[in-house]
């Protein structure tokens, strides 16, 4: 699977040149993101005001949701067809912002690589997947992993920015 950044609100997820699901935000401003994948439309809105925690929401209806711990690593938890809940962590690997590692079961899922380019304002993203077990909804965990070191880096980046101007 390869990742195309649009810009810093549009990403496009393409399996043998053809786009299988899209991870966009609304609004410039907002923390709030939309997913569209196999026809159907999900949602990650943020919940209450400190913004630690979000709800994953499928056509409307909650399916999961996503806790911050005050490090930034991440509990992704998406309910299963058979009504259990599948937890997956999200961690970041290096001091740089740019290496992730997800993991189900203490076992690695996936690496996500932020590659800085210094030509354009937002970063490419490389993925290497860990672990060969199915896992349901695997392009949505990607996703939804995609998007919280989105928002990592901007807030990284807004508050480089913050320090420079003191």
């Amino acid at each position: 699977m390869e990742i195309k950044v649009i810009n810093q609100r549009k990403f496009q997820f393409l399996e043998n040149h053809k786009i299988i699901l899209e991870l966009y935000y609304p609004r410039w401003w907002s923390n709030n993101a939309e997913i569209r994948y196999l026809g159907k439309q999900f949602k990650i809105k943020a919940k209450g005001f400190w913004q630690n925690t979000f709800i994953i929401l499928k056509n409307g209806l909650e399916i999961g949701s996503i806790k911050l711990n005050w490090k930034q690593d991440s509990v992704i938890s998406l309910k299963a067809k058979s009504k259990t809940e599948k937890n997956y962590h999200l961690y970041q690997e290096s001091f740089w912002h740019t290496k992730f590692v997800v993991k189900a079961n203490e076992s690695s899922v996936l690496r996500i690589h932020a590659k800085r380019n210094w030509k354009k304002f937002y970063p490419d993203f490389l993925l290497s997947t860990e672990d060969d077990q199915e896992h349901e909804d695997f392009n949505l965990i990607i996703a939804i992993s995609v998007y919280l070191i989105n928002n990592r880096l901007k807030s990284a980046a807004a508050g480089a920015s913050i320090a420079a101007v003191s």
